[in-house]
């Protein structure tokens, strides 16, 4: 079947939310209307930009939109005050606001950051309209603030009352669906029934799923107060559904595997455990809305620790008469199994039973590099609504304002991006069909009107398709910009005057000052590349050199770097190989930590070969100084990289070398040997990562 030109979501949802959000707008210009305010399209613009599909979202940014506002309206008040008469200190005053209001959202997450915009973007509303009037200003201030605010009272009360659909309810939903995809992800990785690229692409969605469940959750603990004591619980939850994500590829690879290795015999213990395992994932994630119960959960993953365990035993009793390798990689494949199983049963369990069984200690907080992009952020906002508001002063435009003001739109949507020509495209392009449509029906029908029952039927008609386009999550930006800015300008207020120059001169104005952004924006990129590489440094030259000196616990280290990693996730797009490399190469070094522990158990344990037990302790103390090394130089060190993948495979040849028989020491062996074999991959598979190739060009 061939894909539509336009992929919009028809559903019942899509289409009740894109009628409510109609009817808001126009409800809420109806009472700018009734109660004569200078500027009532701030109302129906800001339906548009305040609509969110479920209760919660829409409380969130309700509140703190109208947080912003108000701070917004007193702050703009103080600086016409004060500096009216002072052109030149007004605008730097303002400035240095939006370089605040910039700052702070780069810190702050989800609607609270949003509320920090609203604070500058309103300020700029009220000290630039209200320096041309200063008598006024306190009546524009007025007038926008209680516009805004009727906004938002309009959209979150059709959005509550109108077949509300709750955030507590979408993350339940959610945590049910991610839940059993994971599991069917996990069961298709034990059963190596997908290729490679089909994996990835699996993978992909499930990162995607784990990514909008985070989004939910948020929302959902500000809808329902009794739900705030679950944030620990469900951020647990986020952990370990990415510890399924990275412990199952890397099992996918291992299992591959098992067709370069020598003996048939290993795979063939080992293949029926793991169908047996997927089996079983399979069977308790039939049925998506039942949740397991914790005493199902215990049985089952006891069971799959003994079937492990006992397969593991056979292989160990085949010691001396297999390859060294593939018994190692046998193991391997075992031990992940395990630890697969175990994240998957311990997140069920988290959300069944609302405590962790395990308790893992938070990672400690540790003094890093500065974040540098929250001021980078601040000083490009500043800078561009600088430029604007000098080419406004400079030229005497009349509508000049329109441009900062779409420039200000435009900032807004870099922020907490990192593809941010892509996240502001789509809005410039909505604004340039809106001002088209907008402009046919300014000259052509709204003269024809009469009286605001035929306006609203004229704007529901407009409005809907691009609620409905709004509602879609892949055209989103393009059915918002429509919707909010089509409507602001066909808002012309109590008294309709045909002005086609002025609305010819406004759009070009908004319009203008959108794309000079955009060129701003491109020319000075600020994104998260800085992070990623402080995130990199402090896994790659600090926790991992940490652990592997005993001065890290390994599920501390672990914790520690798949927290790193989640507080990046919301900035990752997984079709970049970039972003895919820094992705999995993190949740790998995570699970170094893991096998680095265990080889530091294994150098001191009884049943080693006293000279084996000082050869993996050198290895360690050699490895860790190797990635020190590695952390602070250039990216991409070949040096480095060899030196240290030349240490793990002196150590693999050195244990592999060795005659062994069944026995305790051959356990200690092959168990040491699966470790190494771990760290090995890191060098193949994550070598991008591991190069730091990443956040190249």
């Amino acid at each position: 079947m061939a894909r539509p030109l336009v992929p919009v979501d028809l559903g019942w949802r899509n289409i009740v939310f894109s009628l409510r959000t109609a009817a808001a707008a126009v409800l809420a210009l109806a009472i700018c209307y009734r109660i004569e305010l200078g500027d009532p399209q701030w109302a129906a613009l800001t339906v548009y930009l305040l609509a969110q599909p479920t209760v919660g979202a829409a409380l969130s940014k309700g509140l703190w939109r109208a947080i912003g506002t108000v701070l917004g309206g007193i702050t703009g008040l103080g600086i016409v005050a004060l500096l009216a008469e002072a052109p030149e200190l007004m605008v730097g005053a303002t400035v240095i606001v939006v370089f605040v209001s910039f700052y702070l959202a780069s810190r702050l997450r989800n609607f609270v950051s949003y509320g920090a915009l609203l604070f500058g973007y309103t300020t700029i509303l009220v000290a630039y309209e209200g320096s041309s009037s200063p008598l006024d200003a306190w009546m524009v201030a007025g007038d926008r603030t209680a516009a805004i605010l009727i906004g938002i009272g309009c959209g979150t009360l059709m959005t509550v009352l109108v077949l509300p659909r709750y955030a507590g309810d979408a993350l339940r939903a959610s945590l049910a669906g991610t839940r059993r995809d994971l599991a069917h992800y996990a069961a298709t990785a034990l059963r190596l029934s997908a290729t490679p690229a089909e994996f990835a692409r699996i993978r992909g969605r499930m990162v995607t799923r784990v990514v909008q469940f985070d989004a939910l959750r948020a929302s959902a603990l500000f809808e329902a107060p009794d739900m705030r004591a679950d944030g620990p619980r469900l951020q647990r939850i986020v952990h370990e559904f990415l510890l399924v994500l990275s412990v199952a590829r890397g099992l996918h690879v291992r299992i591959d595997a098992f067709a370069g290795d020598a003996a048939a015999g290993v795979e063939t213990r080992v293949r029926p455990v793991l169908e047996g395992l997927a089996a079983r994932i399979d069977a308790l994630a039939a049925d998506g809305a039942r949740r397991p119960d914790a005493a199902t959960l215990r049985h089952e993953a006891a069971a799959a620790a003994a079937s492990l365990k006992a397969s593991g035993r056979e292989i160990d009793a085949m010691a001396g008469r297999v390859p060294f390798d593939a018994l190692a990689n046998g193991l391997l494949i075992l031990r992940r199994a395990g630890e697969l199983v175990e994240a998957l049963a311990l997140a069920t369990m988290i959300d069944a039973s609302g405590a962790g069984g395990r308790t893992v200690r938070q990672p400690a907080s540790r003094p890093g590099a500065p974040n540098r992009e929250p001021l980078l952020l601040g000083l490009r906002g500043a800078a561009a609504i600088l430029l604007l508001t000098v080419i406004w002063m400079a030229t005497g435009w009349s509508e000049g304002f329109a441009a900062v003001a779409g420039g200000v739109i435009t900032l807004f949507l870099s922020v907490n991006q990192d593809r941010q020509i892509d996240a502001a495209l789509p809005f410039l392009t909505g604004t340039a069909i809106a001002v088209a449509a907008s402009y046919l029906v300014f000259v052509f029908v709204l003269p024809g009107l009469e009286g605001f029952g035929e306006l609203a039927v004229v704007l529901m008609l407009l409005l809907l398709p691009a609620g409905l386009l709004a509602g879609t999550p892949a055209t989103g930006a393009l059915g918002t910009a429509i919707g909010a800015m089509g409507i602001s300008q066909l808002s012309t207020g109590n008294l309709y005057v045909l002005d086609e120059a002025g609305f010819v001169s406004n759009a070009f104005a908004l319009l203008g000052g959108m794309a000079l952004t955009l060129l701003v924006l491109a020319i000075w990129p600020v994104t998260s590349a800085a992070r990623r590489g402080s995130a990199w440094r402090r896994a790659v030259g600090a926790v991992l050199p940490g652990v592997a000196r005993g001065a890290i616990p390994p599920r501390e280290g672990s914790a520690e770097i798949v927290s790193l990693l989640a507080a990046l996730l919301p900035r990752l797009t997984l079709s970049q190989q970039r972003d895919e490399d820094f992705f999995r190469g993190s949740l790998g070094v995570a699970s170094s930590c893991i096998e680095i522990g265990r080889l530091r158990v294994l150098s001191r344990d009884a049943a080693m070969p006293p000279d084996a037990a000082a050869g993996i302790a050198a290895f360690l103390e050699a490895f860790a100084a190797t990635l020190e090394r590695l952390g602070v130089a250039a990216r991409d060190d070949q040096a480095a990289l060899a030196a240290a993948e030349a240490a793990i495979e002196a150590l693999r040849a050195d244990l592999a070398g060795r005659s062994i028989a069944p026995g305790e020491a051959a356990t200690a062996l092959l168990q040491a040997g699966a470790s190494v074999r771990f760290l090995a991959d890191r060098f193949t598979i994550d070598r991008a990562y591991l190069a730091r190739r990443f956040d190249d060009g």
